[in-house]
């Protein structure tokens, strides 16, 4: 059962939050992703499109990455496949971008982050993959509706989208595994205001629909989330549906 939606501000975003309390933060998000196993998760989604790049390295892009440790996740599991898979970070936030080299550096792996404000430029073109996760519960409908369409003019091959569902079921999980697993009450608060800001299935969907003039498919991802694909090679015409 599911109820309406309420866009809480997380407190991560705050402009006055320092750099040792974001580390904190990024660090409690880290152990959460890991019992998730999001990242493990998503990792066949991705590779699955290796064949279509074959003779050359596929190509990821990951939006609004925070501290990139589904990224670096990803780049591990390649580099131990042998599979060729190059992958760019972009966020808004210099802590983040920082915090992405620090654990590529430590895992022995390559990612490139770059500071980028997805909302204020097109994104970078010419990725065989786009992917966002966790990100959609922040916005409004007509923010998730650009950002779709231009993560449809990115990507070459497949565009994956991966946040919270909200539902009272895992706002009461999430609710208990963060007071069990994190220390930070930025984190804790978070994680709770996520869920209620985020979409439900259906939601997400026809926006995603509407933006991208074709077929989606979605599908629930355990523990408390979903995972959407866009992957068939459609022409379409943008239509600016929201003012």
């Amino acid at each position: 059962m599911s109820f309406d939606r309420v866009r809480e501000p997380v407190w991560i975003d705050d402009p006055s939050l320092d750099a040792a309390e974001f580390q904190r933060v990024r660090i409690d998000e880290l152990r959460l992703n890991q019992v998730t196993r999001v990242a493990d998760a998503l990792y066949p989604l991705i590779t699955r499109y290796q064949t279509s790049a074959a003779g050359r390295p596929l190509t990821v892009l990951d939006v609004s990455s925070g501290n990139g440790d589904l990224a670096v996740r990803w780049a591990v599991k390649a580099a131990r496949d042998r599979r060729d898979i190059r992958i760019t970070t972009v966020d808004t936030n210099r802590h983040a971008i920082e915090e992405q080299q620090r654990l590529a550096k430590r895992s022995a792996v390559e990612v490139r982050s770059v500071q980028w404000d997805c909302f204020q430029s097109p994104l970078p073109h010419g990725f065989d993959v786009v992917i966002s996760t966790m990100l959609m519960h922040r916005l409004d409908d007509s923010q998730a509706f650009r950002l779709l369409q231009s993560m449809q003019i990115s990507c070459q091959r497949a565009m994956i989208v991966c946040d919270f569902k909200r539902s009272r079921l895992n706002c009461a999980l999430v609710n208990v595994a963060s007071r069990l697993l994190v220390r930070s009450a930025v984190c804790r608060h978070d994680a709770v205001a996520r869920i209620h800001s985020s979409f439900s299935e259906p939601e997400i969907a026809r926006i995603a629909r509407s933006a991208l003039g074709r077929p989606v498919s979605i599908r629930p991802l355990l523990p408390c989330h979903y995972v959407l694909v866009a992957d068939e090679a459609v022409q379409t015409e943008m239509v600016p549906a929201f003012a």
